[in-house]
């Protein structure tokens, strides 16, 4: 069991502070907020059926393989002696200044630390973030920046050294990294013990002691990897119950950019494109990571026969298409009227149907449409008979 209690800075005696098992005051933040409030989610997976193609992205090479294996997400190597898996989220949790983030999951490494072999998962990107896991044999905490790591072994984590006495790599355990940045604040790396419930074991107390920040961006998503750069033909293999990743406090939208993108079209009878919008991958020259929701659609049409408007995520955009920043300096979003598509109902989000004359608007923010980045919407329309369309698009881009 360990000692929790701390003296006082005025009175030199030790005081209880045992409001939580992790001998802290009872989750505060690390900026001194009592956490009293929802904690806001921006990524929740499980994996009770499948991994989500729609929510994230798997990379893999050679025999890497990422499964759904007994209501968990199983990674492994295969044997290929230079084999690698990623299971990362599309969605991000989103940083807010001032705000707490965190990043919960579970996580079980049956093969422990093995050399030549990268085992990570937490809220981190190739370039950024924040981790723990192995790096060859030993049990790390990890901050990455720029592609850059600086790494903690277990044996000189700085709050619960004697982790590793009573960790067992082969059972499924629950960890949680936390992190305030404003550049430079403070991470903290915990596991839920079984005996004592939450233990800090290291904190990475980067104020006053680094010329930049801890990481670059910290709009990160959560992540599990398993690499092996030549560890023979051992299966490595890491398994995850499930994951959550947000900040504790309310959005109060302060952060977020709006922009509408418009289109009109004349005499429409065939469906064909209106508008396409695509959130770019790149953005002022860096990876993007801005989700972007849509808030508001509006139309009007003008005809003699009904009409139907159609959207779509993520057709194949051909033809010669001709995409224009929104805003160049302030948005992630670009549009295009001169590309085309292959309509497939498989990729279609909403659609309505439409008089011969009349007008619609409709808050979209319900069905939680979301442009991560990369992805596409296409707007069609099509008509029994000739139709004129006014067509407008509203969205939040969340920086």
């Amino acid at each position: 069991m360990r000692n929790l209690a701390k003296f006082s800075r005025n009175t030199g005696f030790a005081k209880d502070v045992r409001e939580d098992k992790a001998g802290r005051e009872s989750f505060n933040t690390v900026f001194g907020d009592k956490i009293v409030v929802e904690r806001l989610a921006d990524v929740e997976e499980q994996f009770h059926y499948n991994i989500s193609t729609s929510t994230l992205t798997t990379t893999v090479v050679a025999s890497g393989t990422a499964t759904s294996d007994a209501d968990m997400a199983k990674l492994s190597t295969g044997s290929g002696t230079s084999a690698s898996v990623i299971l990362e989220s599309k969605k991000t949790i989103r940083y807010r200044p001032g705000f707490e983030a965190w990043a919960l999951f579970t996580v079980i490494f049956p093969n422990g630390g093995v050399a030549n072999v990268v085992q990570h998962c937490g809220p981190v990107t190739s370039n950024d973030g924040y981790y723990i896991g192995y790096t060859g044999t030993n049990f790390v905490v990890g901050r990455r920046k720029g592609g850059t790591d600086t790494e903690v072994i277990a044996q000189n984590f700085n709050s619960y050294n004697n982790f590793l006495d009573e960790f067992d790599n082969t059972k499924l355990n629950i960890f949680r990294i936390t992190f305030g940045w404003l550049g430079i604040a403070t991470v903290t790396f915990e596991w839920k013990s079984p005996n004592d419930g939450w233990i800090i074991l290291h904190q990475m107390k980067t104020e006053n002691s680094l010329t930049g920040t801890t990481s670059n961006n910290p709009q990160l998503p959560i992540r599990f990897e398993v690499t092996k750069t030549s560890a023979g033909a051992t299966d490595v293999i890491v398994r995850s119950g499930s994951w959550a990743g947000g900040v504790n406090g309310i959005d109060s939208g302060a952060g977020d950019r709006f922009f509408t993108g418009t289109v009109s079209a004349t005499t429409v009878s065939t469906e064909a494109v209106l508008i396409n919008f695509q959130n770019l991958t790149t953005f002022q020259s860096k990876t993007n990571r801005v989700t972007v929701k849509g808030v508001e659609v509006s139309l009007a049409v003008e005809g003699t026969k009904t009409g139907k408007v159609k959207i779509y995520k993520n057709l194949a955009i051909g033809g010669s298409p001709s995409w224009a920043n929104i805003d160049a300096t302030n948005s992630v979003m670009q549009k295009d009227t001169a590309g085309t598509v292959t309509p497939d109902d498989a990729n279609l989000v909403f659609e309505y149907n439409l008089s011969k004359s009349g007008n619609i608007t409709d808050h979209v923010g319900e069905i939680n449409l979301e442009l991560f980045p990369g992805d596409t919407i296409t707007v069609t329309g099509q008509s029994a008979a000739n139709m004129d369309f006014d067509f407008t698009f509203r969205w939040k881009e969340l920086f």
